[in-house]
């Protein structure tokens, strides 16, 4: 992928994000990062003394505006990452901006893109391109079970997504949107494959109680790899939903269905029908947060081609006090060749606790610890411990 065209393509985006909502209340602001820490094997090396010192330092601006119709916001994030021996440094960045608008009483509107580049390792979360990194601080993150093979590779990501929502009545409504990914590996290490992802949504949710919504779904999707071996896999996934209160603080989003899938390959066509579920429960209180997600459906990896893919996340936030707080996350996901194609299976997991404190008003210090590891993978690797202490100040109004 050719980067400042990507980097341009998103910026244009974002320009007009920005002039959709002119005149609104602007707050600008940055955060300023640097950590030091110890890894045991940051880029799953298989055998040897693959222990460094690690330095990161990040720049991360951001852009809101707000109006009475809604928000909008631009972020951006550059780190650079040194290391004490073996390790050549790598610089990481991205950018994105979205946009939630109140078109009219009765439809709203979401939309937004972003472009990534970074290199794999077993330091900081490999989120799955199709659903990127949390959205909200108190997301779960989802890893892509194919990051762990491709460690030491360049990652471009550029992706938009866009929605309406109608409400048709006081119980009724309905919701369609669309999406695209495309995912390179410019260092062209011949570990994994470049591809495309797209398609859209139609979603119809009815209230059958003051904190209860069913409804059905239709998701159609497409991925193409660049390597004709790899096919051209077209997905159908109705659903059936279940939108509901539990307790006064606790939600729950759940659907189930069947995604039938046709792949388009230089020999022929084959065709196949999986499960497909998906689970997001949260609770939230006075001074803990608690989210867990999981689904198991059909995808495109990077490694196996279109694959079955079982993903589990979760994170966790407790308030200590009103400068204090401790945040635990843990994700795994599996990835299984639908026909065979591609590399071997590919599991991949990590967890981390951290403790953040604010000992200024701008400025907060972090303690964590991180461990991922690879299960089946076709390349046997060591599991990698990060250990690390930063500091962060806020800049500007955000």
């Amino acid at each position: 992928m050719n980067s400042p065209r990507a980097i341009g393509r998103a910026a244009a985006v974002a320009a007009l994000l920005v002039g959709s909502a002119a005149g609104a209340d602007t707050r600008i602001g940055a955060d300023l990062g640097v950590t030091a820490g110890l890894a045991s094997n940051p880029y799953g090396s298989t055998g040897g003394d693959t222990a460094a010192g690690t330095l990161s330092g990040s720049f991360s601006p951001a852009v809101t505006i707000n109006s009475p119709t809604g928000s909008t916001q631009l972020r951006g994030t550059v780190t650079h990452t040194e290391y004490s021996r073996i390790y050549g440094g790598t610089t990481d960045y991205s950018v994105a901006g979205n946009t939630s608008q109140q078109i009219s009483p009765l439809t709203s509107l979401t939309a937004g893109a972003s472009y990534s580049s970074y290199v794999r390792n077993g330091l900081y979360p490999v989120f799955d391109p199709i659903i990127g990194g949390p959205v909200n601080p108190g997301d779960p993150i989802i890893v892509d079970p194919s990051g762990a093979a491709s460690f030491r590779e360049r990652t471009e990501v550029l992706s938009g997504q866009f929605g309406l929502g109608f409400t048709l009545s006081p119980r009724d409504s309905l919701n369609v949107s669309a999406r695209g990914t495309r995912v390179r590996f410019p260092d062209d290490m011949g570990l994994s494959n470049d591809y495309d992802s797209y398609g859209g949504g139609l979603t119809y949710m009815r209230a059958i109680g003051p904190n209860t919504s069913i409804g059905a779904g239709l998701d159609v999707s497409r991925s193409d790899y660049v390597d004709p071996a790899l096919g051209k896999t077209t997905q159908y996934t109705p659903t059936a939903r279940l939108s509901t209160r539990l307790a006064p603080r606790v939600t729950a989003d759940l659907s189930v269905g069947a995604t039938f899938s046709e792949t388009q390959f230089p020999t022929g066509t084959m065709n196949s029908t999986s499960f497909f579920a998906s689970a997001d429960i949260c609770r939230e209180g006075d001074r803990t947060e608690f989210c867990l997600v999981g689904s198991h459906g059909v995808s495109p990896s990077s490694i196996a081609g279109a694959s079955q893919v079982t993903a589990l996340g979760a994170r966790y936030r407790y308030a200590i006090d009103q400068r204090s707080n401790i945040n635990a996350s843990a994700s795994y996901s599996r990835s299984q060749a639908l026909y065979g194609t591609g590399s071997n299976d590919t599991d991949y997991g990590q967890a981390s606790i951290g403790y953040d404190r604010q000992i200024r008003p701008r400025l907060s210090a972090v303690v964590s610890v991180t461990y991922s590891d690879t299960y089946d993978s076709f390349v046997a690797r060591s599991a990698n411990f990060h250990g690390l202490v930063g500091l962060r100040y806020r800049l500007g109004q955000n």
